[in-house]
């Protein structure tokens, strides 16, 4: 008989307990609505800073499709520009060209020499060649080799270089390529 009276007073005396526990937390709880409120405030918080940018590259050139654009922004203590990446394939013929696009004062600008240079990196550059010449009014270097593909940069402004690079386009196709991309940017400013 004991025995049973012991357990009658611990469980009197678990349940006081809970009750009293329950009745602090019940006074320092946040009412649930304020803790939605608060929640959603700070999702309207961050959201306000990260309003969707517009991508510089568009989605479709042609019969061009490209990949998801990819976005860095270029900062120290302040914004200096960004970097987009997007790479284009085409399924007839199969081909793809990878774009990057810097844009500010961060990257710098791209030097392109007057006039015309021509010239052969030889055994260091995996024999390469290199040109410059002009793309849709545009100051540009295209470097050739027969290991590494193409790769042509072109000097959009003083804030923007594009650099397109290909081991699947011929020359002239990579050139149409580019002043297609130019025209498209050009439209988008």
């Amino acid at each position: 008989m004991e025995v049973f009276a012991i357990n009658i007073k611990t469980k009197r005396s678990e349940s006081r307990t809970t009750d009293r526990i329950k009745k602090e937390a019940k006074k320092n709880r946040v009412p649930r609505n304020s803790l939605m409120e608060i929640l959603l405030m700070g999702l309207v918080i961050l959201g306000v800073g990260r309003v969707a940018e517009a991508v510089p590259l568009p989605d479709v050139l042609d019969e061009w499709h490209s990949s998801q654009a990819q976005t860095t922004h270029l900062t120290t203590s302040e914004e200096l520009g960004r970097w987009t990446n997007r790479v284009y394939t085409r399924t007839t013929p199969i081909a793809g060209v990878e774009v990057n696009l810097m844009e500010g004062s961060g990257p710098g600008t791209l030097y392109v020499p007057e006039g015309e240079v021509t010239g052969n990196e030889g055994l260091l550059g995996f024999s390469s060649t290199y040109k410059t010449l002009t793309v849709a009014g545009k100051r540009a270097v295209l470097e050739c080799g027969d290991v590494t593909g193409q790769a042509l940069a072109v000097s959009l402004d003083k804030e923007r270089t594009l650099t397109l690079e290909t081991k699947s386009l011929s020359e002239k196709e990579l050139l149409d390529f580019a002043v297609k991309l130019i025209a498209a940017l050009e439209v988008s400013i």
